[in-house]
């Protein structure tokens, strides 16, 4: 068990009250989603400090050090100080480490759980029963996936169950509404358990099942209008009773890939056909409070020396069922490392915030040129200079052995080298057609085209391999899905002979032309049980019988759908909305549209004035009226702050498990043919002028920050092509004027004559922060609609190439999440943009000190309340670590291209200012710390600067430095 001291996580099963009481935890202070409360009800169901409850109510989150748990009788919000952990939840899949400070993780291959169970009527309690005796007393339920033929599979998304009731007066009905039962539970003020144990978790006064030995209440109708079974329906009975029996009555099934829904009657004879995938979960996933009776209750009732009821004192019914009141949950982990271990799983820690750049072994991962630039940010990119698979890795180094294909065109594991690389993290990319992970659901290469027309799926099953994968491809096709689009036309060209060999399952095609050759069961939807190192992929048949495992190139399936997909929110994939999307085609030219305009007009708004305060970046406006009249001087004026207060503390990272080690680990050995390690370039030696000296050259003065260009924007400005727009001229000129006076340093913008709506921004990174002297450019679209509503903006990646974000808030396909932009609901109102007060200058300043900051891993939202733990603070240096390495990336990006607006701005900067000798004396720092003194400090405390990385990153700052000095050395010529 571990300390009080440790975080809790959902699920987690806890002691609360000094072991009186069991529950599971729901709510935790450091979730990255908050809830949003609507209901009334919701907050009077909550018991707990009012002071605590009403800080969940407002934020979505308990307060620090407090943790929301769902108890038998309720829910309370408990300080973390009150709750023991008992068992932690993982699954199949779930990515896990030892200590959160840990850099490595491990992948869950394995579950097995034993339970404590309680008889519900007689209270004897037996402990240590594996959980694959015993199954769930309502089944099948819904989530599970069912198949009714050889060619068709479903999920069932809906249950409906009766109950029988026993009244006061021994009448025995199912009553006519089961849903209607109200179970009847001690007064919630007590919040002690029943004596002997613990009724079932979760449940109140209004619950959606039932189960047996339940106190029940509903109305009269209900029972007048049930079907007796013993006795008749009698007015002065009170509508109280006891529950004999409760069961699953129907269920409705929706088939896959096409969305029809059939209902199921239990007494259907399509009923009795329906087969239950048998999931690798299956019984390992128990939770307190379950109910269940035993799979071979014979056999369980005499091992445990448990009392059987008889039917005959209970109308006939069985109600021996038993809730479980423990978990014991053990693991097998495979690490990055591939060493494998068993572990209790309340000595590790769920791995929920995962680095973006984290590989694991069996992971199909591409290698990128990231000098070369995506064609459109939108499409799945294939573009990969090589293909292959995750070996051992190193998560502290952030280096990864991996065995190549041969060529990127045939992914077999005929054509898989047996020469490993160890290649950086930051080189590598995640296939985005061949992303399965353990537990995944798949369509098997032969799967059946689905029609609701029966000799249609016949004919499809009996097609090839190739033919069934594009047939399948058409159907997803036909769904819109963006994504799941691109990876159907991957597979449009497949046909029998072309590179895909026959299934394993149906032995060569040809037998499959006749229906009497079909399989009994469904042997095409099965789930990822096991990754291999040669990039084959081991199925388990869940449908079979018995279950069947097959070896399986992964080229070959295709990713089933899971449940709830469409509800899933996913952080990292920002969705832009239509209606606010860079993609505008509703802007049109004004007839009346001005292009002589003076746009430097006088006129009275409100000057823009960035003030640094020690604590807080202010921005100083002017509250005079909008007139007519001329601008105003700063020192004539009545000025306001407003600004965005930083008062974050700085937490000690809280490490959310043991430390101090683990069961033995058993290594895992893979043997390959040759180990081939990356040649290492010598620490580069410190910079020394040539003789042409850059000081001996005459400097030009300081590039102006603001400029309105006679030319025309570049064809790379994102909005070039979109049609003027009808502009607010007084609001523009406003805007102009406060740009041309009140830019801070490090920030050029630059407008155009012949085209007013448009503006480019270069803003330098913050010194102090892992951008530091990069460059990072910006393009801006004012609309019709401005300044009612924010401009369009687009931010330009460099060098990037779908290989990560450098910023959080900065994606590679151009999106910018902030407030202020209406991208992303801010929780302040003075967060998000104003007509009144907002401004060109205000969004500006925004990116530099607020998006460009020194921790950028807390930008992501949410991630400001798990600040100070000892995964976030794992994850930030990360973070921080990458997005230096591609920061200067932006620098060998802005002195290689001609960018027009910013040429003359990159040469005073970098050649004459001394930027770019800077940049690569920093660099060649940071590179030999990193492969000298382990000791050495990351961060230099007094500059915040970065001045050590791991081997991975490092491998891309010596490609890179090595490019910048050449083209240092030629400048200097």
């Amino acid at each position: 068990m571990t300390t009080n001291s440790h975080l809790f996580y959902t699920e987690d099963t806890v002691y609360t009250d000094n072991a009186n009481n069991i529950g599971i935890v729901e709510k935790t202070w450091h979730d990255t989603v908050r809830d949003y409360i609507n209901n009334k009800y919701d907050e009077e169901i909550l018991d707990g400090p009012p002071e605590i409850a009403d800080h969940y109510f407002k934020l979505g989150l308990p307060p620090r050090g407090w943790t929301i748990v769902a108890e038998t009788l309720g829910r309370r919000v408990i300080p973390d100080s009150a709750l023991r952990l008992v068992d932690r939840s993982f699954s199949v899949g779930d990515v896990c480490k030892r200590s959160s400070l840990d850099a490595q993780s491990g992948t869950v291959v394995d579950v097995s759980m034993t339970v404590s169970l309680q008889h519900t009527l007689t209270n004897k309690v037996i402990h240590g029963v594996p959980g694959n005796e015993v199954q769930l007393y309502l089944f099948p339920e819904q989530g599970q996936f069912v198949s009714d033929s050889p060619y068709r599979v479903g999920e069932i998304v809906a249950t409906a169950y009766r109950a029988a009731v026993q009244l006061r007066n021994g009448g025995i009905v199912w009553v006519d509404d089961a849903h209607d039962l109200h179970v009847v539970v001690p007064d919630t003020a007590s919040r002690v358990a029943p004596v002997g144990g613990i009724a079932p978790a979760l449940i109140s006064e209004t619950t959606e099942v039932v189960f047996p030995h339940q106190t029940v209440s509903t109305d009269r109708e209900n029972i007048r209008r049930g079907q007796w079974i013993y006795g008749a329906f009698d007015l002065h009975i009170p509508p109280l009773g006891t529950v004999l029996r409760s069961e699953v009555q129907g269920i409705s099934v929706r088939w896959l890939p096409d969305g029809t829904e059939d209902y199921f009657e239990t007494e259907d004879e399509e009923f009795v056909n329906l087969k239950v995938f048998s999931d690798k979960m299956d019984g390992a996933n128990w939770t307190v409070g379950d109910r269940v009776i035993f799979k071979d209750g014979v056999a369980a009732y005499t091992k445990y020396d448990m009392t059987k009821l008889g039917r005959e004192r209970y109308g006939g019914f069985d109600v021996n069922t038993l809730v479980v009141t423990a978990t014991h949950t053990k693991l097998k982990v495979l690490w990055q490392d591939l060493t494998t271990s068993i572990e209790d799983a309340v000595d590790l820690v769920p791995y929920l915030l995962v680095d973006d750049h984290d590989i694991w072994p069996g992971e199909y991962v591409g290698r990128k040129d990231m000098t070369k630039k995506t064609a459109d940010a939108y499409d799945i990119d294939l573009d990969y200079t090589q293909i292959g698979v995750a070996q051992q890795v190193d998560a502290k180094e952030r280096t990864a052995k991996v065995r190549w294909f041969k060529d990127t065109d045939n992914l077999t594991q005929e054509n898989i080298s047996d020469k490993i690389e160890d290649v950086s993290f930051y080189e590598l990319v995640p296939h985005p057609l061949i992303s399965y992970g353990l537990g995944d659901f798949v369509y098997l290469p032969h799967a059946p085209y689905f029609s609701s027309d029966r000799n249609t799926q016949m004919a499809a099953h009996e097609q090839d391999s190739g033919g069934i994968m594009s047939s399948l491809a058409r159907a997803i096709l036909q769904q819109g899905n963006h994504q799941l689009t691109q990876l159907a036309r991957s597979f449009l060209p497949l046909r029998s002979g072309h590179g895909t060999p026959a299934s394993p399952l149906s032995g060569n095609t040809s037998a499959m032309a006749s229906s009497e050759n079909l399989p009994l069961t469904c042997d095409w939807y099965g789930q990822i049980a096991c990754l291999n190192l040669d990039g084959s992929v081991v199925v388990r048949l869940g449908f079979s019988d018995p279950v069947n495992e097959v070896n399986l190139p992964a080229n070959l399936l295709i990713g089933a759908p899971e449940e709830d997909d469409d509800d899933e929110e996913n952080d990292d994939d920002y969705e832009y909305e239509e209606d606010q999307g860079l993609e505008d085609s509703d802007d049109s030219m004004d007839d009346d549209y001005d292009d002589n305009e003076d746009i430097l007009a006088a006129d009275n708004g409100q000057s823009l004035r960035r003030l640094m305060v020690p604590d807080n970046r202010t921005l100083r406006q002017s509250n005079e009226d909008d007139d007519d009249s001329s601008w105003v001087d700063e020192d004539e004026s009545e000025s306001t702050d407003a600004g965005v207060e930083n008062d974050a503390d700085e937490e000690q990272p809280v490490d959310e498990s043991k430390t101090d080690g683990g069961p033995d680990t058993e290594v895992k050995t893979i043997v390959v043919a040759e180990t081939t390690a990356p040649a290492t370039d010598p620490i580069p030696p410190p910079y020394v002028r040539q003789v042409s000296s850059l000081s001996e050259q005459t400097i030009s003065p300081d590039p102006a920050q603001f400029l309105i260009l006679d030319s025309d924007p570049d064809e790379s400005h994102h909005f070039s092509n979109h049609s003027p727009s009808k502009l607010n001229h007084r609001r523009l000129a406003r805007e102009r004027k406060i740009l041309s006076s009140s830019l801070p340093e490090g920030i050029y913008v630059r407008s155009y004559t012949n085209r007013l709506d448009l503006f480019r921004a270069l803003i330098m990174g913050p010194r102090g922060t892992p951008y530091e002297m990069a460059p990072f450019m910006f393009d801006i679209h004012i609309t019709s609609n401005f300044p009612s509503e924010p401009p369009d903006c687009f931010f330009h990646s460099w060098n990037t190439n779908g290989v990560g974000r450098v910023n959080p808030n900065l994606y590679e396909d151009g999106n910018i999440c902030l407030s202020l932009l209406g991208t992303w609901p801010g929780e302040q109102t003075s967060e998000k943009w104003n007509p009144q007060t907002s401004s060109i200058l205000q969004l500006l300043v925004s990116l530099q000190s607020l998006v460009l900051n020194s921790t950028p891993y807390y930008n992501e939202a949410g991630y400001d309340a798990v600040q100070g733990t000892g995964t976030a603070v794992v994850n930030a240096e990360l973070y921080s670590e990458r997005a230096f390495v591609l920061a200067r990336g932006f620098v060998l990006f802005a002195v290689q291209n001609h960018i027009p607006e910013f040429d003359g701005v990159f040469k005073f900067l970098y050649i004459e200012k001394g930027y770019l000798k800077d940049v690569v004396e920093w660099e060649r720092e940071v590179i030999a710390n990193s492969e000298g003194d382990t000791s050495s400090p990351s961060i230099d405390a007094s500059t915040g600067r970065i001045m050590k990385v791991s081997k991975g990153a490092n491998i891309l700052l010596l490609q890179n430095y090595n490019r910048l000095r050449r083209i240092l050395d030629e400048e200097v010529k």
